[in-house]
């Protein structure tokens, strides 16, 4: 009796729009080799696409053309924080945009190497000390991000201005609330950053910026 052969839409229309090439032994009863032999296979013919590295991730382009990126790397390396420049952007505090954009994950969890994100392995203490500038999305499986005020704070501390990517006439000042300027204070506090040093510029760049601002 011959076995019907199962076409690759059919294996792909089981599976999610993110997964593992390890769910495949358990879904279709295959070993680890003839699973390896059915993801290249269906890479080389476009149908799924890998986040790359050693993540094991896949996303499955054939059903879900539209890939979000962020809920594969969150897949892959759960303590992943969106940091540097792609804060800043989505809150409107400046045009520049990444080719890939940065994410902070824990050292001591597992990493990668992966084509849509700069991944930068981080220390406890530095994930412990922005975990108060966390915004966390409402809808679960969503990336977190630091608020732009703290990404900026970090940004400056680790690189310093230029060396991050932005100068300080890069950035929208005026479009700063009181309360952000407030955060970006107290960022730099916790992150033991000298805001009067280090945002002095912005300061008079900015018109709506009040010198007598009290630090919360």
């Amino acid at each position: 009796m011959s076995r019907k052969t199962v076409s690759a839409t059919e294996r792909l229309k089981q599976l999610p729009p993110f997964f593992r090439g390890s769910d495949l032994t358990m879904r279709f009863g295959w070993d680890s080799r003839l699973a390896s032999q059915y993801l290249h296979a269906w890479k080389s013919r476009g149908l799924i696409e890998g986040l790359g590295g050693h993540s094991d991730v896949y996303a499955n382009t054939l059903f879900y053309p539209h890939v979000d990126w962020r809920r594969a790397t969150l897949m892959a390396m759960p303590t992943a924080i969106c940091i540097g420049i792609e804060p800043l952007r989505m809150a409107g505090w400046t045009t520049q945009i990444q080719q890939r954009p940065d994410i902070a994950v824990h050292q001591r969890r597992p990493h990668y190497k992966i084509a849509p994100y700069n991944v930068f392995p981080m220390p406890a203490v530095w994930m412990r000390e922005v975990s108060e500038g966390l915004s966390i999305p409402p809808e679960r499986g969503m990336m977190p991000a630091l608020r732009p005020a703290w990404a900026l704070a970090d940004m400056v501390k680790r690189e310093g201005w230029g060396g991050c990517g932005l100068d300080a006439d890069d950035l929208d000042w005026d479009n700063l609330s009181q309360e952000e300027w407030s955060d970006l204070r107290h960022a730099c506090g916790v992150l033991s950053v000298d805001f009067d040093l280090e945002f002095s510029q912005a300061c008079e760049l900015a018109e709506n910026w009040e010198l007598d601002t009290p630090a919360p």
